[in-house]
């Protein structure tokens, strides 16, 4: 596939970018006027792998303004002009006072989109891996769980492709999931607004903490569990994690030994790990767009071998750069 340098990402057809408001914090964006109904074969005539037929993003809890976002949108749609764009944006009533039931309901237009844009298939061997799942944090890997857990298994997790974990998963302390829910308070407030937003954010974390201890609330243990779990995701879709020694969030330790578990129980040829070197939480695409992608479309396209997980403790990684 042709490379695209990150000048280009910003240069993609105007009217791809005004996406369909689906309700509950859904947007669908689809390909361009000129690129809609492309045929896509599972190779394409130059023998590269075709583009995905179904981009789903879930963003990160907090932090994610439009502006944030766009860049990861229309990354993909430069990349790839025929492939759709689902937006899952994550909120903070999404991970502090709505159940798993009030979170698989509020998704239906998801699943309703799914169904629209992927053509169905029958048998193992008709079956196609056209879909890219990519999330952000915690958060997007919460909100990407329920998702594949309301979805029946054909008509999502046996169509995926690759799955990218974007800053995660982290841990269960309570200073990392205080300082994500903070990014959630716009940069503009007043002082003393900030104030009361800051002290209304610790009581709430504080409040979430506390239902997670005593197991009336999933937890980022879970999560983390459910995220290699054979189950949720199948055993036999390639996954790249990118992760940052800058992250004040989530830490080196959490991601490589996450990887590491997958990397045993679905094969180390299947899980690929990026490290970058300061970029913060959820900003990886900041220090060096062209190897974020270039990440992600090699991962996809599976014509070389995945970039191997680290080895090394978080003490020899962070010596080493």
């Amino acid at each position: 596939m042709k490379r695209i340098h990150s000048s280009q990402s910003s240069k993609v057809d105007s009217a791809s970018q005004r996406p369909l408001d689906l309700g509950n914090n859904i947007f669908l964006f689809s390909p361009s006027v000129s690129h809609q109904g492309e045929a896509a074969p599972s190779v394409q005539r130059n023998g590269a792998p075709s583009p995905p037929s179904l981009v789903i993003i879930c963003t990160w809890l907090g932090g994610a303004t439009t502006r944030r976002i766009s860049k990861y949108v229309a990354g993909y749609q430069a990349r790839w002009p025929s492939t759709s764009v689902l937006l899952i944006r994550t909120v903070i009533p999404d991970m502090a006072v709505r159940s798993f039931a009030t979170l698989r309901a509020r998704l239906q237009p998801a699943r309703d989109a799914i169904a629209s844009i992927l053509t169905p298939t029958s048998g193992e061997a008709n079956r196609r891996r056209d879909v890219l799942l990519h999330f952000f944090s915690n958060g997007g890997g919460n909100m990407a769980t329920q998702l594949l857990k309301s979805t029946v298994p054909s008509a999502l997790r046996d169509r995926l492709g690759l799955v990218v974990l974007d800053c995660c998963p982290g841990d269960a302390s309570f200073g990392k999931t205080y300082g994500a829910a903070l990014l959630s308070l716009p940069p503009s407030l007043s002082p003393p607004l900030r104030w009361v937003g800051t002290a209304m954010t610790y009581c709430l974390v504080s409040a979430v903490q506390a239902l997670q201890d005593a197991g009336l609330m999933s937890s980022v243990r879970e999560l983390r569990a459910e995220l290699n779990s054979t189950s949720l995701l199948g055993d036999d879709v390639r996954r790249l994690y990118l992760f940052s020694a800058g992250d004040g969030m989530v830490g080196v330790d959490d991601v490589v030994s996450h990887a590491r578990q997958a990397s045993g129980r679905i094969g180390a040829h299947k899980v690929g790990a990026v490290l970058f070197r300061t970029a913060p939480h959820c900003a990886l695409v900041l220090e060096d767009a062209d190897r974020y992608w270039g990440a992600v479309v090699d991962a996809w396209e599976g014509r070389r071998e995945l970039p191997p997980v680290p080895e090394e403790t978080e003490a020899e990684i962070r010596a080493k750069l």
